[in-house]
């Protein structure tokens, strides 16, 4: 697996996603709501003739959200999903994994320049939405 990830800004606090499974950062852009859908998915986007549920990152990690911009599109098998964020800070080289974290959302958590950026695990993410309860 690359060292290589995607950081964004999610309510305030940093997170990275692997490079591997992002295939995409868009706008936000139009959602149409998805009537009786868990808190954490905002809707469903159009994006380029195909149709992927969007999740609210900050609400599945349970933070206050904040107006989020982006989306930053991941793929799971033959499936994919755009994770609302508030920015994209950048694209590079992590070092490993330092810190332990208790969430099952996340692999570790890592200093960089002084900010302490969570590594999110994106099966974890997608597949805990997909079949709830789980």
């Amino acid at each position: 697996m690359s060292r290589v990830h995607v950081r964004v800004r999610v309510a305030g606090e940093h997170y990275a996603l692997p490079v591997d499974g992002v295939l995409e950062v868009a706008e936000l852009g139009d959602l149409t709501p998805v009537p009786g859908s868990p808190p954490e998915v905002m809707g469903v986007r159009n994006l380029r003739g195909r149709v992927i549920p969007v999740m609210a990152l900050a609400t599945l990690l349970g933070l206050t959200a904040e107006e989020p911009e982006r989306i930053v599109v991941a793929e799971l098998g033959t499936g994919s999903a755009g994770f609302a964020v508030d920015a994209v800070v950048d694209v590079g080289e992590l070092p490993g994994a330092s810190e332990q974290v208790d969430s099952p959302y996340l692999t570790g958590a890592v200093l960089v320049d002084g900010l302490l950026v969570g590594i999110l695990d994106v099966d974890a993410i997608l597949s805990s939405v997909a079949s709830p309860g789980a």
